[in-house]
């Protein structure tokens, strides 16, 4: 149950301080976006840093073009080793929501597992207990949030089984734990 926001929650759902609201399968509060990160938005984040990742190199190999070996600019030097290393905590952000999505888990699932009412009982070695095939997870993480075509659904079996709420939000359902 949510105090601040006087209503019981979803399996994972939770409040955020930051944003004021809970949000359905809550990974993260982002101050990079300004908010929430969650069951229906992750897939845009998770291409926010796919972008983000080929803008970055796009921008290092400008600047690698543009360097004189006579004359080496600093300032273009020195933008580049900002860019590599934006890349790098890009690139690594972005393996870690790979390995999220393949997962089926959150950052806060993923970081807090010992504080959740729902997963403490649970070997979070076992992987997660929402977890179904990667392809399944995929599927879930691309096709389940409640703005994406009903048409899109439909071509994932999984997907399309997934039940979900008067407001469209997911119901997720606990299963045996199974490792991606």
């Amino acid at each position: 149950y949510c105090r601040p926001c006087g209503m019981h929650q979803p399996l994972r759902t939770k409040h955020c301080r930051d944003c004021g609201r809970c949000v359905r399968t809550h990974d993260h509060h982002c101050p990079w976006i300004g908010t929430c990160v969650g069951e229906n938005n992750r897939v845009l984040f998770y291409c926010f840093l796919v972008l983000q990742a080929i803008e970055l190199v796009v921008f290092f190999f400008e600047g690698i073009h543009g360097i004189s070996v006579l004359d080496p600019s600093v300032v273009l030097i020195l933008g580049l080793l900002f860019i590599a290393m934006f890349f790098i905590m890009v690139a690594a952000l972005l393996c870690f929501h790979s390995f999220l999505l393949l997962a089926n888990l959150t950052t806060w699932e993923h970081v807090s597992w010992n504080r959740i009412s729902y997963l403490k009982h649970l070997s979070s070695e076992r992987g997660s207990p929402f977890a179904r095939s990667i392809a399944g997870n995929v599927a879930t993480y691309c096709c389940g949030p409640r703005w994406c075509p009903e048409q899109v659904r439909r071509c994932s079996s999984v997907a399309s089984a997934l039940r979900r709420d008067d407001d469209g939000g997911i119901l997720w359902e606990m299963a045996e734990p199974r490792p991606p």
